[in-house]
This record gives structure tokens, C-alpha cells and sequence, in this order.
């Protein structure tokens, strides 16, 4: 199965990684599709196979507006039953570490709420 621009192990169903590969007889350098979790490989053969693309990040984004309204669902994340909420008073968020809202250098402590009923869902996020 391939989606455009997309390949996938026939073995495993991972994503395949473009990476060189030197042949050493014919002194050339091949680009092959290889899987990182069980060794597959495949040659690149169509023209269109050949093509890699690489994109470099050069800066930053100096503000990303965030929504942190689903984090509550997300069962990764830890828990705190011992903070209130400063909008609703509900007794358990979620919590992590992120970047200032002011835009200060360091981390801070982010909480989000996890009041989700449906008269007062909440879900306010605040930093201490």
C-alpha cells in the first residue's frame, strides 16, 4: 500500500525511510526505502521514486496561539486533584510543562481543567 509521497513496509505496515545506500562494485550510490523496525528494503525504481524531500526548519514561531481544551481527554498526560480551577472551582486538571504565555524564556507549569459536564464544561487552561 503507498500513498503519494508515502511508502510502507510489506512486512510490518511501518513507514519506510528514504536513505543512501553505496554499492561498492559499482561504486554508486542508490537510493533505497528502508523500515527502521524490522530491516525491509526496497530500491527506488520510477523516476518519481527518486525524488526526496527534505525541509529545514530555520526559526522558530515566535507565538502559536494554543487550545488546550482537549488535553483533558488525552489519558498520557498526568493528574491532580489538589489545584482548583480559578474559573470554574472544579478539583482535577491535567499538567505540563510549556513555554511562557508571555513570551519569557523558561518553561512553566501549564494546568488545564477537567471539568467536563455538560452544563459548566470548563476546560480553562492557566500557568504557575
Amino acid at each position: 500500500m503507498a500513498l503519494r509521497g508515502i511508502r510502507f513496509c510489506k512486512e510490518c505496515a511501518n513507514i519506510l525511510y528514504a536513505r543512501e545506500q553505496f554499492d561498492n562494485e559499482r561504486e554508486e550510490r542508490r537510493l533505497i526505502y528502508s523500515c527502521r523496525i524490522c530491516d525491509y528494503t526496497e530500491k527506488a525504481v520510477k523516476a518519481e521514486d527518486n525524488l526526496v524531500y527534505h525541509r529545514q526548519v530555520r526559526r522558530l514561531a515566535e507565538h502559536v496561539d494554543a487550545d488546550y481544551k482537549d488535553y483533558p481527554l488525552d489519558p498520557t498526560l498526568p493528574r491532580t486533584f489538589d489545584i482548583e480551577c480559578p474559573r470554574c472551582g472544579y478539583n482535577e486538571a491535567v499538567f505540563f510543562h510549556a513555554e511562557t504565555e508571555s513570551g519569557e524564556s523558561g518553561m512553566r507549569l501549564t494546568y488545564v481543567c477537567c471539568n467536563r459536564s455538560e452544563e459548566r464544561a470548563c476546560g480553562y487552561s492557566w500557568q504557575t
